[in-house]
């Protein structure tokens, strides 16, 4: 007797049964489609600062490498102006270089 009760409380206590609604259902997977694409790009862009750092402190390595040489020295010591045009052009050419790469920080990402 005990388990007829139960199945009858269980049953009057119950929620009614009905349809899942399509267009929440849609909605959360639209949701986690955009999560995970942003996810991809979050990685992409940390493994992409990565690149450019490493990148940024081999040119800042060569840079005081050569900086520190005895002839460049001289050099800059007796031509500081086209020393320093050089310098200047060089850093324009890093900074164009690094900046080449323009990528949309959306590219990839779809829903559908």
């Amino acid at each position: 007797m005990a388990d007829a009760f139960d199945r009858f409380l269980a049953d009057s206590l119950a929620p009614p049964e009905r349809v899942a609604d399509r267009k929440f259902v849609a909605g959360v997977q639209a949701r986690i489609l955009l999560e995970e694409g942003l996810a991809r790009e979050r990685r992409a862009l940390l493994a992409s600062l990565a690149t450019q750092l490493a990148a940024l402190l081999a040119v800042a390595a060569a840079v005081w490498t050569l900086g520190h040489a005895t002839p460049v020295g001289e050099w800059f010591t007796q031509y500081s102006a086209p020393g320093l045009a050089v310098l200047l052009l060089a850093f324009a050419f890093v900074v164009a270089l690094f900046s080449s790469a323009g990528r949309s920080p959306l590219r990839g990402l779809e829903l559908g």
